[in-house]
């Protein structure tokens, strides 16, 4: 059966003194087609943007203190809580299998995790302010920060693990907005257009569509109340944003305007450069809901881009209709803000390709290691020595034997942070490839064709030995005749 989950949280009151047993759930997990609650948890009240979550994992950072707790999805259960050095301020995951989980502080840094092998990266305090926003891009390969000194910094995730340079500042700065960044919502597929696609959201009452690889800026619009919280379609044909007077500002990339016009399909207007310069005020399409008039503080759109998840600072969470613009349902009332919405991938779809699915799965998060960041010049840090646990989930298209078939086996293995889920997955194929039942056959092969090596090697060292060996003796022997000569007609 095919199931779709919302993931919630919350920021718990500093008023609310119940007990951690009769407290609200912090985090809730809704099924989207049969809305009930099918998971919770609870010890943790998260900021705006300070959950992340995994295939296996949440990560919730703490809004009172400098720490991340960790739950495990399958247990539903507290797992861990890791502290740190210093309170984040947003958090996020990579997509896929979530190797890594980036945070912003409040100093302005920019932090990464990668938790399969507690590598930790620390920028410096690049932004003038706090990290307000963080996101990783659709591939994971860039991510993006917003800070409340209202600028938008796009980082290559490959040149800031690069072992090799020490120096790591951002690939791209983007400076139109005049006021803090409120969100940041990275595209999926170039909305069908020449290039990746971002829109960022600011106090400025702006929304601008950037292309965020090489920076340029495609569309300016300016909306009649502050956005607070951002989404975009599933395919990139318009954009949703979370308003601070409760309604939500749809826009389309298909129409003039952006706002009442019928969107056409056939052309797609942000990437045309006649009005790229030209902000476009938004003024229609707006939707409004009975008692809806508290800020939307985070949002989401479902798999089919049907339905759009809102929720607000008094804790209700509602479903909008997208092509009437009205509230399907109430899926939840909290008793505090809703300060995160994460939609998950829809489960349950028959895999056609070894690549419908991730063929790694993380099986324990490895704390982060602050020896790369704390250590002074003078010392010297072996940043290539990293341990990997890692299993596979079973969708693996090789030849297997029947008592390794059922198993997933586990791999621990050094490597160097280059191509290491690669090398991850061509172990576990061969170990997968491999048939205990041939065993000895193989191995009396393998010390055979070893044996064969070796004296190939041996032959043709000895042949080297006497090839020189019989030049030296002609060389011995030249020489004395000519010296004897010489001396006979001396």
């Amino acid at each position: 059966m095919l199931t779709e989950q919302v993931i919630l949280g919350t920021q718990r009151s500093s008023l609310d003194n119940s007990s951690v047993s009769t407290a609200e759930s912090s985090i809730a997990v809704f099924d989207l087609h049969t809305y009930s609650q099918t998971a919770s948890f609870k010890r943790s009240s998260t900021l705006k943007n300070c959950l992340a979550v995994t295939p296996s994992h949440i990560f919730a950072a703490q809004g009172d203190k400098a720490v991340i707790n960790i739950y495990n999805r399958s247990k539903q259960n507290l797992e861990s809580t890791v502290p740190f050095q210093e309170k984040f301020t947003v958090i996020e995951a990579s997509g896929g299998s979530g190797a890594f989980l980036a945070g912003g502080t409040d100093s302005g840094r920019l932090t990464i995790w990668e938790t399969a092998t507690g590598r930790f990266i620390s920028t410096p305090q690049i932004h003038l302010q706090k990290v307000t926003c963080i996101a990783f891009d659709f591939n994971s390969n860039f991510v993006i920060t917003g800070s409340a000194d209202s600028n938008v910094y796009v980082w290559s995730l490959v040149s800031l693990l690069d072992i090799r340079s020490s120096e790591r500042k951002p690939e791209r700065i983007l400076d139109r907005h005049q006021r803090e960044i409120t969100a940041i919502s990275p595209g999926r597929i170039g909305a069908a257009g020449p290039t990746d696609i971002m829109v960022t959201a600011s106090k400025d009452s702006s929304c601008i569509v950037w292309d965020y690889r090489n920076g340029t800026h495609l569309r300016t619009y300016i909306l009649s109340s502050v956005p607070t919280a951002l989404a975009l379609d599933p395919v990139d044909r318009a954009f949703y944003a979370g308003l601070e007077d409760g309604t939500v500002q749809s826009v389309s990339f298909h129409s003039n305007a952006g706002s009442d016009e019928t969107m056409d399909t056939s052309s797609n207007q942000l990437f045309s450069e006649q009005f790229r310069h030209v902000p476009v005020t938004l003024s229609g399409n707006r939707w409004h809901a009975t008692d809806h008039e508290s800020p939307i503080t985070s949002m989401g759109v479902v798999y089919e881009g049907n339905y759009l998840v809102t929720g607000t600072e008094k804790g209700t969470v509602s479903i909008w209709d997208v092509a009437t613009g009205h509230v399907f349902r109430t899926l939840a009332q909290f008793k505090s803000s809703v300060t995160t919405i994460k939609i998950l991938p829809p489960n349950s779809f028959v895999p056609t390709s070894p690549n419908a699915h991730d063929t790694i799965e993380q099986t324990t998060i490895k704390k982060p290691r602050y020896d790369a960041v704390l250590a002074s010049a003078s010392t010297i840090v072996d940043l290539h020595n990293y341990a990997l646990m890692t299993k596979s989930n079973g969708f693996i298209h090789e030849t297997v034997s029947a008592s390794l078939g059922t198993k997933n086996p586990t791999r621990i293995s050094n490597f160097t942070p280059l191509s290491d889920s690669a090398v991850v997955m061509r172990g576990m194929i061969d170990m997968r490839a491999y048939t205990p039942s041939l065993a000895s056959k193989h191995k009396v092969e393998a010390l055979e064709s070893e044996l064969a090596m070796l004296y190939d090697h041996y032959d043709r060292l000895a042949a080297l030995h006497r090839d020189t060996w019989d030049g030296h003796a002609r060389w011995l022997l030249e020489n004395a005749s000519t010296t004897s000569n010489s001396n006979n007609g001396a």
